[in-house]
């Protein structure tokens, strides 16, 4: 249960975030809401990409400088927390609503 009030509540917050900017550029919100939940997707994920990175390339430097062993070079495994699943559960979302909103426009 708590699980699934952290996924709500993620996505309450993307929604008045990007309805907040939005307003702030002045462009309608079902414009900005698919690029934008893809742009929140990305944040995190290359936030902790990048950081795995910079921690292999310290272990890598550490061990040819000292010849200590500082943990090995470790793979990106993407989890999927419950923030994560509510931002992935967006991205899903507002292209659904992407879609259907403009499905005049696919035709």
């Amino acid at each position: 249960m708590k699980k699934i009030v952290i996924v709500i509540l993620t996505m309450l917050i993307e929604t008045g975030l990007l309805w907040a900017i939005s307003i702030l550029i002045n462009w309608e919100l079902m414009e900005f809401l698919f690029l934008g939940s893809i742009l929140l997707f990305a944040i995190p994920w290359l936030f902790l990409y990048f950081n795995t990175q910079n921690q292999n390339a310290y272990n890598v430097s550490a061990k040819r400088m000292t010849g200590q062993d500082t943990g090995g070079v470790k793979l990106f495994r993407f989890r999927f927390s419950p923030i994560m699943t509510g931002i992935v559960l967006y991205m899903v979302l507002s292209l659904c609503l992407t879609i259907f909103h403009y499905y005049e426009y696919f035709i």
